[in-house]
């Protein structure tokens, strides 16, 4: 079928008599370039910012103790983010270590901690610990409060 009767068939009127397009007008490279520049900020250079993981942190805290499957989401969002930031000059490792830790909602943090500590009990209290490790241990913490956390640990033994 020619492009012609692809267009007599399958188009909309208005549509119908738009010049064919040339053969080999444009190379893929040059119609991509073509298609960023109709849509401001999707340039790889500018697809995140450090004003988008703060948003990402910021949204996360507002909503109080997560669940399980909201703080996943968060961990994907921010590692999306943290990635790309990191992988062009945008961020450094260490600036990823804090800003996970630090916007974690405190009681989540305290059990997190507690866990890690288990995990790792020779790791120096003033070395950061790594975000998977932090991630890994808030999600067995919530696996078990899957009705997310509600009550505080009693603080008995320490």
């Amino acid at each position: 079928m020619s492009i012609k009767e692809y267009k007599g068939k399958f188009t909309p009127a208005a549509t119908r008599d738009e010049p064919e397009p040339a053969a080999h007008a444009y190379t893929y490279e040059e119609w991509k370039a073509e298609i960023f520049k109709l849509y401001p900020g999707s340039e790889s250079k500018d697809r995140y910012t450090q004003n988008d993981l703060e948003k990402l942190i910021a949204d996360f805290l507002s909503k109080g103790t997560p669940s399980q499957a909201s703080f996943l989401q968060y961990h994907r969002e921010f590692q999306k983010i943290v990635k790309w930031l990191a992988d062009n000059g945008k961020m450094e490792q260490s600036s990823e270590k804090e800003k996970f830790q630090r916007r974690i909602p405190s009681t989540l943090w305290v059990r997190i901690v507690r866990r890690l500590e288990i995990l790792y009990p020779l790791h120096h209290p003033d070395d950061p610990y790594k975000v998977e490790d932090m991630f890994n241990a808030g999600d067995w913490y919530l696996k078990g409060n899957t009705t997310a956390m509600a009550s505080v640990l009693p603080t008995g033994r320490q």
